[in-house]
C-alpha cells in the first residue's frame, strides 16, 4: 500500500500495519530543508497507533529549523541640509557707552596705555566713537546716551558686583601706580586673587587680572 501524506501533517507519512491493521504516523526525515531526524532524541518522531482510518492520535515532534532574525532596514537618510558646526573663536570686541569721547580716549590711552585701531574709523557709524586694541581684541567706545547711571555712587561699591569686563596684564604693580597717579580709585579682588577693579569716566567697570595667558 502506498503511503498517504495529508497536507495538514507536513513531514509525516501514514502507513498501514498489515499485521495489526492499524494506521501509523511516521516522520519523513527530509520533509523540511535544513532539518534532520534524530534517532532516540525527544525531538524525533513520536508515533501513536490505533485502529480505523481516523485512528492517528499523535503528531511527530519535528526538529524546527533555526529562526534567523531579519535585520531591520536602515533608517532613511535625512533630506534636510546639514548645518555647519558652530565654532566660537573668541571675543571680538567689547562695546562701551561714553558721554565724552575725548575724555574716554584720554583715560584708555593715557592711563591704560591702549592704542587706537586706525583701520576702523568711527566715521562709518552714525555716532562718534573709536576702536581700541586690547591684545588681539578691541574695545569699541560709543558716544551715545547712557541708559545706566554714570554716577558711581549709584552703582555697586565693589566693581566685582557690577557689569564689567576683564583685561589680563603681566603685572598689577605698574597698573596700580598709574591708577594712583591719575587719581583713579580701585579695589582689590575680594576673593584674594591677583586682580583689581576700577571705573572709567562713565562708571563702566574694568577688572584687570595678573598672570600670563591662558587664564583659568
Amino acid at each position: 500500500m502506498a503511503p498517504y501524506a495529508p497536507s495538514a501533517l507536513p513531514g509525516l507519512s501514514i502507513r498501514l500495519n498489515y499485521s495489526s491493521g492499524a494506521l501509523m504516523a511516521v516522520q519523513r526525515p527530509a520533509s523540511f530543508p535544513g532539518t534532520r531526524a534524530v534517532r532516540g532524541s525527544p525531538r524525533s518522531a513520536a508515533v501513536a497507533t490505533g485502529r480505523g482510518p481516523r485512528a492517528v492520535r499523535a503528531v511527530a515532534a519535528i526538529e524546527a529549523p533555526p529562526v534567523t532574525a531579519t535585520p531591520a532596514p536602515p533608517a532613511p537618510a535625512s533630506t534636510r541640509p546639514q548645518s555647519p558646526r558652530l565654532i566660537v573663536q573668541g571675543v571680538h570686541h567689547v562695546a562701551l557707552i561714553c558721554a565724552d569721547l575725548e575724555a574716554s580716549l584720554q583715560f584708555y590711552c593715557n592711563v591704560l596705555g591702549l592704542e587706537v585701531n586706525p583701520d576702523r574709523p568711527h566715521s562709518k557709524l552714525p555716532y562718534r566713537g573709536a576702536w581700541l586694541w586690547i591684545g588681539p581684541e578691541m574695545i569699541h567706545l560709543m558716544e551715545l546716551p547712557n541708559p545706566d547711571p554714570a554716577d558711581a555712587s549709584k552703582r555697586p561699591k565693589h566693581g566685582g558686583r557690577d557689569r564689567h569686563f576683564c583685561i589680563g596684564v603681566a603685572s598689577l604693580g605698574p597698573l596700580e601706580e598709574k591708577l594712583r597717579a591719575s587719581g583713579v580709585e580701585f579695589t582689590r579682588s575680594a576673593s584674594g586673587r591677583a586682580a583689581v577693579f576700577f571705573r572709567d569716566p562713565d562708571a563702566n567697570v574694568i577688572e584687570c587680572v595678573e598672570g600670563a595667558a591662558p587664564w583659568r
